[in-house]
Formats: C-alpha cells, sequence, structure tokens
C-alpha cells in the first residue's frame, strides 16, 4: 500500500509540474488599454514636437523675418525675439539690425521696422508655423485687414533646404526674393546663404532686387507720365 501511495504521489508531482510548464509557455492576458484623454498640455506638447525626420539632437537652421508698424514697433520685435529666446527648443543664433521700411500691398499706413532672425530648431516647419502665429496673437496681431496695420508680423522664410508647399505654409517664402524689406535685413546676417530654389545668394537677390528698385524710380522720375503709360499697358495686358 505504501508503494502504491508513493506512486500516486510521484505521478501526482509530476502532473503539477507540467501544468506549472503549459501555463509559464502561454503568453498572459495583456490589460486593456485605457482611453487617452486628451488635455491642452499633451496637445501644446504635439505642437512642440521635433520634426519626425529630425535625429534626437539634429537641429535646422532657420531664417525668420520680423515686422511691426503699429505702436512701439521697436519694443514688439524685441518682445518678438524675447519670445523666441524663452522657448524650448529653439535658440537664436543671431538678429539683424531694425530697418525702416516702405508698407506693401496698403501704401496708407505708417512706416515698418523690420528684421531678420535666425535660428537653430528641432520643431517641424508646421509646428514653428503654429509657434509663430501663437506669438502674433500673444502680441495683439489683428488678422482682420489684409496687408493691413499689424503689431507684429511672423514669417518663416528659410528652413534650411526645405521644400514646402501645402496650404498653410510655403518654403521658401514664395515673396521673399520680391521684398526689400526682407532681403536687405537678411543679407546683413546671412548674405551668403543661397535660396534653395533660385540657386542665388541673399546678396545676389538683394543686390538684383535694389538694382530693379533704383531703375524703376529713375524712369518714373525722370519721364513724365511713366506711371500712366505702364498701367495703360498693363490694362491692355490684361484685356488681351
Amino acid at each position: 500500500m505504501k508503494k502504491k501511495a508513493k506512486k500516486a504521489v510521484k505521478k501526482q508531482k509530476k502532473a503539477v509540474k507540467k501544468s506549472q510548464k503549459k501555463a509559464a509557455k502561454k503568453p498572459a492576458k495583456k490589460p486593456a488599454k485605457k482611453p487617452v484623454k486628451t488635455t491642452a498640455k499633451k496637445a501644446e506638447k504635439k505642437i512642440k514636437s521635433p520634426a519626425k525626420h529630425l535625429k534626437p539632437g539634429e537641429n535646422r537652421t532657420v531664417y525668420l523675418s520680423l515686422g511691426s508698424n503699429v505702436g512701439d514697433r521697436e519694443e514688439y520685435i524685441e518682445q518678438a525675439v524675447t519670445l523666441l529666446k524663452e522657448t524650448p527648443g529653439i535658440k537664436v543664433v543671431r538678429r539683424s539690425s531694425n530697418f525702416e521700411t516702405q508698407p506693401e500691398g496698403k501704401k496708407n499706413q505708417p512706416l515698418f521696422i523690420n528684421c531678420a532672425v535666425e535660428i537653430t530648431t528641432n520643431l517641424s516647419p508646421q509646428s514653428l508655423l503654429d509657434l509663430m502665429q501663437g506669438f502674433e496673437d500673444t502680441l495683439g496681431r489683428d488678422r482682420s485687414l489684409e496687408w493691413g496695420p499689424r503689431t507684429i508680423d511672423i514669417d518663416i522664410l528659410l528652413y534650411g533646404n526645405e521644400l514646402i508647399s501645402e496650404d498653410r505654409l510655403s518654403i521658401p517664402h514664395p515673396l521673399m526674393h520680391e521684398r526689400i524689406f526682407v532681403l536687405e535685413p537678411l543679407q546683413e546676417i546671412a548674405p551668403n546663404v543661397i535660396h534653395p530654389i533660385l540657386e542665388r545668394t541673399i546678396k545676389e537677390l538683394y543686390h538684383d532686387k535694389k538694382a530693379e528698385t533704383v531703375s524703376t524710380d529713375k524712369y518714373e522720375e525722370d519721364l513724365p507720365g511713366f506711371r500712366e503709360v505702364k498701367r495703360g499697358i498693363a490694362d491692355d495686358y490684361e484685356r488681351w
């Protein structure tokens, strides 16, 4: 009887070991995922997340154009630069002098103060755009009137050598090579930077535009009725 009892105990132990081995092989059940709550802080973190195509610690060199023609113009420029300096993920490398410039588009408004700023950042172009528009709102930018006066205007001119064409964002800025108020401050801090589409340096683009502006001014001043003739030609072209 004792032998039978011992054999029964041994069999029971073997059965327990087998069941333990089988249980160990089975994958443990994963706990059900809890729904993720979206908060304002998480949304802000998403906006400020690094660009997907950038490696950890990798930054892009970005050039910005700043302008103001309302109130204390220079103070608004300084406040915008301060916001850039205080933002994680952005480092202000250098900035240009302030230039007083004529308004574009709607002429009947105060003169602008413009400057250019070079930064490095790990933010994506789209995240940087959201951030710059947030800065504009913080500093009281009124968007109700197109080409109208503004406390601050911040444009992304170049983002490394990236070429971007989206509804909200175009890089390089599509009008930067046409605007003397953009090129003059920019060529002060980045004369040898090459426009990724036009393949010309900022300094070359600035001198080209300056020569074009001087030439146009000379014709308009020296030739009576030149503006009317030019306008008439343009009207004929539109009709044609």
